[in-house]
């Protein structure tokens, strides 16, 4: 007795059959990635300008936890600028390369509040970017702008115009970078949350009114931010910062600066991300020259998450528009 023949499956089901499973795995690893808290994945990328840096412009808001534990994070980054502007009165060397180590602890109290403080080790010197960055721009055909053809020693900041106000940093230098202390207010909703907060900028170097300018800063600013974790993780923030009295250009100082920001993340897998987070902020100074005046950055990064907890985090950021910030910082951060 010869066999029938096996019922064929038509194309079209065989078809269908694979999309349901594929949406099922989908749908499945989704499932399985939101069963946790995941806020925002904001970065330590702001503006390293040390005309910025050296006052009290706030990092991204402190990382919450569902757990109300400590969260902590070490950034260690390299920023070089090589750039000379004179606008009427005014001139600006910068060729200077700067490393810093921040180190910042968050803690969430209860389902209300978080606090963070952030320092950092900081130093000025002549670096190990320039060959490798004007070498990246030859071979893609960017323009070097004034790489390699600056004269001088390598690592320099000098600043001057004609009503006498100036600053200058000529030779490698160290110290402690600002104690920046935030607090927020949270404000828990489904799958996203709220934050109000403030960041109060406190001195802590006399080495360098380019490390630190010796002003007492305040900032207010408002936060909206996912906290499921599916695979889009996204924020956005706006706030104002008020400027104290200090050291580094007071003549020209703004007293009130706006800021803006936002973050967008993508989980790839569970244990990797990719994130993008833009930053803006308003001229810090009465001045022509663009590093002085309003400036955006762009940073990207990728984060590899253990099982154990600790995150590592690895990127670039990039000055939009050009000449208004920093030219390029590499970064590489763990938290946990």
């Amino acid at each position: 007795m010869k066999r029938a023949p096996p019922a064929r499956v038509p194309r079209r089901a065989s078809e269908w059959r694979v999309l349901a499973a594929g949406l099922m795995l989908l749908s499945t690893a989704t499932a399985t990635a939101a069963t946790d808290h995941a806020p925002a994945p904001w970065q330590f990328g702001r503006d390293s300008n040390p005309f910025v840096a050296a006052g009290g412009l706030p990092f991204a808001p402190p990382t919450t936890r569902a757990d109300g534990g400590w969260h902590l994070d070490a950034v260690l980054a390299a920023s070089n600028t090589e750039i000379g502007i004179s606008r009427g009165d005014e001139q600006l060397r910068y060729d200077m390369e700067i490393h810093e180590l921040r180190l910042a602890v968050s803690h969430s109290f209860g389902e209300r509040w978080v606090a963070r403080a952030s320092t950092a080790l900081v130093r000025f010197d002549q670096g190990f970017l320039d060959g490798f960055v004007e070498d990246f721009h030859r071979i893609f055909g960017f323009d070097n702008g004034d790489r390699g053809r600056l004269p001088g020693n390598g690592h320099t900041i000098r600043y001057s115009d004609s009503e006498g106000h100036a600053v200058e940093l000529a030779r490698a230098r160290s110290g402690l970078a600002p104690l920046l202390l935030d607090l927020a207010w949270r404000a828990p909703g489904e799958g996203s949350e709220w934050l109000l907060g403030g960041t109060l900028k406190i001195p802590t170097s006399h080495v360098s009114p380019l490390i630190d300018d010796r002003a007492t800063d305040l900032s207010l600013w408002t936060a909206l931010q996912s906290t499921s974790a599916t695979r889009w993780r996204w924020g956005a923030r706006a706030g104002v910062w008020f400027r104290g009295e200090g050291d580094l250009l007071d003549g020209r100082r703004k007293d009130q600066v706006p800021f803006v920001d936002g973050v967008l993340g993508f989980q790839i897998t569970p244990q990797w991300d990719v994130a993008a987070q833009y930053q803006w902020h308003g001229a810090p100074y009465d001045s022509a020259i663009s590093l002085l005046r309003s400036a955006g950055t762009l940073t990207l990064s990728s984060a590899w998450h253990a099982d154990s907890g600790w995150s590592l985090r690895a990127g670039l950021v990039e000055d939009l528009p050009a000449r208004h910030a920093q030219d390029v910082t590499f970064f590489v951060g763990l938290s946990r």
